[in-house]
């Protein structure tokens, strides 16, 4: 979609186009036959652009309450924070009244900090994005609150900005970067854009060398959504507040340490239960602190699993009951779950260099009962654990 089919998708026409498509409850595999019915009463290029819009509102509706209300491209969809991060990462720009959303896409930050309280300046160099974010503001009624700006982050005149959130774009040519070096606009560009301390947060991507953000002197907070590792962000000047931090969402949660966070302890063999930390406290560093905290053991220096003899509640673990543990054999594995009865297994694979597809299919099982089968290393060894999940 362009930009000029955009602006007639807001017209009145346009908005006719749009009702009808999403009346159609488009899918993929329909997306052709719903746009045939739809080209019959709409021109061709705005069907396409309202069936592209009803299809991605829908997708959006596992990130955001306004989806249905919204507008997307795929990209920028699926580059969007959601409003469980954005949301919580709104409250830690709560003291500082007036604030920028640099390289903003669509505008998800932009409006949960508007919907905060926030006064916002809204700075994306896409044309089309620019318009979404705008036509976003105003569908949510947040447009008092928020001035879209479609212009370069690194050059844009912002001098009522008390504070600034940017999220860089972390792909180019096909390819996503872990480097901060690698994005459009550059960390050091981006910090180059202010005062050095200026608060200032940065997000990028989760799978970052510590090695890359280890000299910054800046917050890492890596933050995971339902157990699943969505992003970090770097926070600078008055906007940082510890070393490292584990949030998890929606729950609300997080850990985090002032200084350099404690060690892991040598690995101990598997015991009565193992413990699967959340992935946003593998990413920050901190199982040692999780470990010391609940007398527990990693099971390898490089799995982040940890076990101990006896069953521990916590936010940050998901615990597993073992009844069977051994290096890896198919028929082992084969033989002690056919003993339970198992028919059903959810496999976790956790450092394994095996292929858990193929060793479902080659377990051949048939029973009631259902178990958890965890790939894993022990001591370096390729290794079978099975248990409940607690």
């Amino acid at each position: 979609m362009d930009l000029a089919t955009f602006r007639e998708l807001l017209t009145h026409a346009g908005q006719n186009a749009l009702r009808a498509a999403t009346a159609l409850n488009p899918t993929e595999a329909a997306f052709l036959a719903c746009f045939e019915k739809l080209r019959k009463h709409h021109p061709a290029t705005l069907a396409k652009a309202a069936l592209e819009i009803a299809l991605l509102r829908l997708r959006g509706r596992t990130k955001f309450a306004n989806a249905d209300r919204m507008y997307f491209t795929r990209e920028s969809l699926e580059q969007s924070s959601g409003d469980a991060v954005a949301k919580h990462r709104a409250a830690r720009f709560a003291p500082f009244d007036v604030v920028a959303d640099l390289c903003c896409g669509i505008g998800g930050d932009a409006l949960a900090f508007a919907a905060s309280g926030l006064t916002v300046h809204a700075v994306e160099s896409d044309p089309l994005r620019a318009a979404m974010a705008t036509a976003n503001a105003n569908a949510l009624g947040l447009s008092e609150r928020i001035t879209v700006h479609a212009a370069d982050a690194l050059t844009v005149a912002l001098p009522d900005v008390r504070a600034a959130f940017a999220d860089p774009d972390r792909r180019a040519d096909g390819r996503r970067y872990l480097s901060p070096e690698d994005y459009t606009p550059s960390l050091s560009a981006l910090r180059e854009r202010f005062p050095p301390d200026f608060p200032l947060g940065v997000k990028i991507a989760p799978g970052v060398s510590r090695e890359d953000i280890a000299s910054l002197g800046a917050e890492s907070e890596f933050i995971s959504v339902d157990g699943e590792m969505k992003e970090c962000v770097l926070w600078f000047g008055p906007l940082r507040t510890a070393k490292s931090r584990a949030t998890v969402l929606p729950a609300g949660l997080t850990l985090f340490a002032e200084d350099e966070p404690a060690a892991l302890p040598a690995p101990l063999p598997v015991s009565e239960y193992v413990f699967d930390p959340d992935a946003a406290v593998v990413r920050a560093g901190l199982s040692g602190m999780v470990a010391e905290q609940f007398g527990l053991s990693p099971i390898d220096w490089t799995v982040a699993m940890l076990t101990g003899s006896e069953m521990v509640q916590s936010p940050w673990l998901t615990p597993y009951r073992v009844e069977f543990a051994d290096r890896f054999h198919l028929g082992r594995l084969r033989d002690h779950l056919r003993s339970q009865n198992v028919g059903r297994i959810t496999m976790v694979k956790r450092g394994s260099l095996l292929d858990s597809d193929e060793v479902t299919k080659k377990l051949k099982l048939n029973g009631p009962e259902h178990r958890m089968v965890i790939l894993t290393r022990v001591n370096g060894e390729q290794t079978a654990i099975v248990g409940t999940r607690v």
